[in-house]
């Protein structure tokens, strides 16, 4: 969780020397006689958290500078350091430092402005989205959840600090509802965000009417829409659509099964008419090829033929030559003794030409008996397309269209259940409306929001405190939901305490609430700082020192210096004693001691009382 406390407060300009105050972290006593300016400390301070000055709640550093002109707030952070300077009489805020999660800049103090200073602070604490709170008991107003609406838990004035009222509602003008619900988000994380605005009656009373209107026309659309699909649904079968649904799939299975079979044995067929066909083609090519060889056995018949012819024809021929070895001249008589020859050729190409003849016979026989097989299963691959095409198919268009008309039944018959139950419910709100009465605003408590654990948890705390201090009644202490503020023994402490011990016991509920933030990680700064919470405490004078409110009060205070920033500012007088500079117990004193020839005068330099002159 995001923490941050305060190191230095610096006032200067005007011609003074720079006045710093070194604060660090446990225990800050600023102590001194009055007039010293220990409340212009707080003053300063207020006014750099983003105080503005108003007529009933004026700034000391404004209305009386003493010449300075500006004040500059340094706060350590988990991530670096932030400083803020604001001059003196401005509502700019400038904002500068080592801490990068911190945009620098200027920013206004004003709450309406683009960029407040109310930003920083939130996000300082880890709030970086915008959060609203109830702010009243009537109605949903709400308004913005700032960093000064929750800094009287931590930051305690002077002129506030005895207060009869609750320390944990904000004083002035905030309001119960809104301070109280403030604290509230900061326990819990609860906020008005999502809060509806209250409307006007006369707005509601028009939006009731006009929404009775909308449900009687609405009334009136479904009515018509349940008389026309009961009128359809009149026509249809009385057999539960549900069964025609699951009988008309049946018969679509059947039917498509049937279809499927014949469809394959279709195929089937059609693979056998290509396979008889190629056969016919083979058969046709070798029958073209006997018809080829039969031309070809013809035209050599025909050729040897006419050589017979013309060689029966011939006389031979007597003719004399001469060797070409010897050269004697010889005679030499034509041989046609190849005449025999082809006679005997030509009858064996007959005989070809007859075995040929049968061949080609036996294969226009097989020829026949293909076209004849094509034939049958052309006739029966037609058959079965036929029994596809004009009967199973036509039975499944049907059957799918019955199929439609049931599941379409069924669809209207849905749509009309729905009709009538929103008919009913429709008419069912009508008389809500015609017969509800227009509730009274309530008023908002917002103190019923609160957990008992949370508080419980608060309690605790508290008592611890009160306990450590040796305030009577400790062991009762409790925080009353009646007006937000504790009681001892029963008591109010409005009625039962003075305002010295009012006081004491503001300072311990605001540090009680502030540790329990801490403690439960909610947000919350790591300071705590009280003006004059000792002031106006007076004990019986028989007391030990030891056994005072006071004593013990900064005995704690002390004892748990080590868990955060405190910054007590007090008359050194009314110290019940003065404790000791010390680091290790993280006690840190500065001390104003209204004499200029000794230690610190007061808070700003070269500034003195007129008779300290």
């Amino acid at each position: 969780m995001n923490r941050f406390h305060i190191e230095k407060l610096i006032v200067s300009g005007g011609g003074h020397h720079a006045t710093v105050i070194d604060f660090k972290p446990g225990l800050n006593f600023i102590l001194g006689p009055s007039n010293t300016g220990k409340s212009l400390v707080m003053d300063c301070l207020d006014y750099m958290f983003g105080f503005t000055p108003r007529k009933n709640r004026p700034s000391k550093i404004v209305d009386n500078n003493y010449g300075y002109e500006r004040i500059a707030l340094h706060l350590k952070t988990n991530e670096g350091i932030v400083v803020f300077e604001r001059k003196i009489g401005d509502t700019k805020i400038a904002v500068s430092g080592t801490d990068p999660t911190v945009d620098h800049g200027q920013y206004s103090v004003g709450h309406t402005a683009k960029k407040n200073i109310n930003s920083v602070y939130l996000q300082l604490l880890g709030i970086t989205e915008p959060h609203s709170v109830r702010s009243a008991e009537d109605g949903s107003k709400t308004q913005e959840l700032t960093w000064r609406s929750m800094l009287h838990l931590f930051f305690i004035r002077q002129n506030d600090v005895a207060r009869e009222s609750s320390a944990l509602l904000a004083p002035g003008s905030m309001g119960h509802t809104a301070s109280a619900a403030v604290l509230l988000y900061l326990l819990t994380g609860k906020d008005a965000n999502g809060l509806s605005a209250v409307e006007d009656p006369k707005i509601s009373e028009a939006k009731k009417k006009a929404l009775i209107g909308y449900i009687r026309e609405k009334i009136y659309e479904l009515s018509a829409q349940r008389e026309k699909l009961e009128e359809t649904l009149s026509f249809s079968n009385k057999t539960s659509p549900y069964t025609s649904v699951e009988h008309a799939k049946k018969e679509i299975a059947e039917l498509q099964a049937q279809i499927d079979a014949a469809t394959q044995e279709s195929q089937q067929l059609m693979s056998q008419i290509y396979e008889w066909n190629s056969k016919l083609s083979e058969s046709k090519t070798v029958e073209h090829n006997f018809a080829i060889l039969r031309q070809q056995y013809q035209s050599d018949i025909r050729r040897i033929g006419f050589i017979v012819d013309g060689a029966a024809s011939i006389t031979p021929i007597r003719q004399k030559v001469k060797c070409p070895i010897c050269g004697e001249e010889t005679e030499r008589i034509q041989d046609i003794s190849f005449i025999d020859a082809s006679a005997a050729e030509l009858e064996k190409i007959k005989q070809h030409l007859s075995e040929l003849s049968d061949a080609q016979q036996s294969v226009q026989h097989q020829q026949k008996a293909i076209m004849e097989t094509i034939r049958t299963l052309e006739k029966k691959k037609d058959a079965i397309d036929i029994l596809i095409t004009e009967e199973l198919q036509p039975k499944l268009s049907a059957f799918k269209e019955n199929l439609e008309q049931h599941l379409k039944t069924i669809r209207l018959s849905g749509e009309l259940d729905v009709i009538r139950q929103s008919e009913s419910q429709y008419r069912s709100e009508l008389f809500n409306r015609e017969t509800e009465e227009t509730p009274e605003p309530s008023k908002y408590n917002v103190f019923e929001d609160y957990d008992y654990d949370i508080v419980h948890g608060f309690e605790e705390k508290l008592r611890e405190i009160l306990q450590a201090s040796k305030i009577g009644g400790a062991d009762t202490a409790r925080l009353s939901m009646e007006n937000f503020d504790i009681e001892l023994g029963g008591y109010k402490k409005s009625v039962s305490m003075g305002g010295g011990f009012c006081g004491i016991l503001n300072t311990i509920t605001t540090l009680a609430m502030s540790s329990y933030l801490i403690e439960r990680g909610r947000p919350a700064p790591g300071f705590y700082a009280v003006d004059s919470s000792l002031t106006q405490l007076s004990e019986a004078e028989h007391k030990e020192q030891s056994d005072t409110i006071k004593h013990n009060f900064i005995k704690y205070l002390i004892a748990h210096a080590h868990e955060r920033q405190v910054i007590i500012i007090e008359q050194t007088k009314r110290m019940p004693f003065v404790p000791s500079e010390n680091e290790v117990e993280h006690v840190h004193v500065i001390r104003f001691t209204r004499n200029k020839g000794e230690g610190r005068y007061g808070f700003l330099n070269e500034v003195y009382n007129p008779e300290d002159q």
